[in-house]
C-alpha cells in the first residue's frame, strides 16, 4: 500500500516524539531503533525510509525536545504582564510536576551531561536550542529594564536547570521540594518578582 506524503510526514514527526520521550528518559546511548520504532507502531525496518542513522534520529529529536519547550516559555512569557509571566514560568520550570516528567522535561536537565559524547550534528543542535532559550529568557528581562539582559538569562536560567537536575536525583521528597522552593526564591528575588 502507498502512502502520501503527509502520512510520512505524520509517521516520521511520531518516531522523532517517541525518540525525544525515550532520549529524555535513558539517554541517547540506551535508546534502540528497535524499540523506538515498535513504539511508533512500526517495524524497525521502515526506520531508513526516515532517517539516515541513529545520529540523525537523535539530532531531530533534541530539535523537537527544544521546540517543544520553546512553545512553554512562549506562551509564559506572552502573558500581557511579562513579570507575571515570568513568575509563572519560573513556578512551572522549578514545579515537582516538570521534575517527575522526565519524558517531558526540559532537554538540557536530560541532555546536559551526554552531549560532550554525542555527533557533532547533535552538539550543534543542542547549543542552538540553549541560545534560543537564553535568547527568549533575555528578551523578556530587557523589556522589563535589566541591564545585562543576556549575562543575567543565562545565569538565571543555568541555576534553574541546576536546581531541577539535583532535584530529580534526591530521592528524599522533602529535601526535593525543598530544592525546587528555594530556587524558585532565589531566582524570583534576584529578578525582583518577589513582592
Amino acid at each position: 500500500m502507498r502512502y502520501d506524503a503527509d502520512h510520512k510526514q505524520k509517521t516520521h514527526k511520531k518516531v522523532v516524539m517517541e525518540a525525544a520521550k525515550a532520549i529524555r528518559q535513558k539517554g541517547p546511548d540506551k535508546i534502540g531503533v528497535a524499540a523506538i520504532m515498535a513504539k511508533a507502531g512500526l517495524t524497525h525496518g521502515g526506520f531508513y525510509a526516515h532517517f539516515k542513522s541513529k545520529d540523525d534520529l537523535v539530532a531531530e529529536a533534541i530539535d523537537y525536545m527544544f521546540e517543544d519547550r520553546m512553545a512553554l516559555l512562549r506562551k509564559a512569557l506572552s502573558a500581557t504582564d511579562p513579570a507575571k509571566g515570568l513568575h509563572d514560568y519560573i513556578d512551572l520550570y522549578l514545579s515537582p510536576l516538570h521534575r517527575d516528567r522526565r519524558d517531558r522535561g526540559c532537554p538540557v536537565v536530560a541532555l546536559s551531561g551526554d552531549v560532550a559524547r554525542m555527533a557533532q550534528q547533535a552538539q550543534r543542535r543542542f547549543e542552538a536550542g540553549v541560545q534560543a532559550m537564553t535568547g527568549a529568557l533575555a528578551d523578556l528581562l530587557r523589556k522589563l529594564g535589566h541591564q545585562q539582559a543576556e549575562g543575567l538569562a543565562t545565569s538565571i536560567f543555568f541555576e534553574m536547570v541546576g536546581a531541577l537536575a539535583v532535584a530529580r536525583a534526591i530521592a528524599d521528597s522533602a529535601q526535593s521540594l525543598a530544592i525546587l522552593e528555594q530556587a524558585r526564591a532565589s531566582v524570583k528575588q534576584r529578578l525582583g518578582l518577589l513582592h
